[in-house]
């Protein structure tokens, strides 16, 4: 029961951080008088851009590197797998789904876009929250706090119950976070559901 409450409590915790994070940023850039011009709004597209390359990158690394353990028998081979799983999610995932959001909220509110006039545009911050906040209290659990139990254990991992389950669940949880990602991505691209009602149309 207190793995429960320790993963409940994470996930309201998180949720409020980034919350307030996505706040803070709108609020900042609500103080600012102009909006970007055409040539900060590219940078910024840009940065945007890059970083869910990024993510996405670590995913896919990610996705591959658990895939690969399901052809080998090697002890140091599987361990070596894992060990390059946690290096894409701290160094690639992490940074690429912060940058994201935080490149994502603020040129929504330095543009005509803004954060809750568009459906999509509310759909992309709020997807990107959740799978923040998915991967810090779930993803976190099977990439890295498994990963000492079971690679110290004198059990081979394919004959280790606790590996076999998490290496499914990482199966699952990468799955679901490029479903949310490949999600994201698509909407930018196709802006449906068009504008709020009663919101009135802007310009740049």
């Amino acid at each position: 029961m207190r793995k429960e409450e320790n993963i409940s409590l994470g996930i309201w915790t998180m949720l409020t951080g980034l919350l307030a994070l996505a706040g803070i940023i709108s609020w900042i850039g609500k103080k600012r008088s102009k909006k970007l011009s055409m040539n900060q709004k590219k940078g910024w597209l840009i940065a945007h851009i890059l970083s869910v390359i990024i993510y996405f990158s670590g995913l896919i690394g990610t996705l591959l590197l658990a895939v690969s353990t399901k052809f080998t028998a090697d002890r140091a081979l599987i361990h070596a797998a894992h060990l390059f799983i946690q290096f894409f999610d701290w160094f690639l995932i992490i940074p690429g789904a912060f940058a994201s959001l935080i490149t994502g909220v603020w040129l929504a509110v330095r543009t005509h876009w803004g954060m809750t006039k568009y459906y999509w545009v509310m759909a992309k911050w709020l997807g990107n929250i959740t799978a923040i906040v998915f991967g810090g209290n779930f993803m976190r659990i099977w990439i890295h706090d498994n990963f000492e139990p079971i690679f110290s254990s004198s059990l081979h991992p394919l004959q280790n119950p606790l590996y076999l389950e998490n290496r499914e669940m990482l199966f699952t949880g990468t799955a679901i976070s490029f479903a949310i990602l490949l999600f994201l991505v698509v909407i930018s691209y196709l802006k449906p559901w068009g504008k709020r009602k009663g919101i009135h149309k802007t310009t740049t």
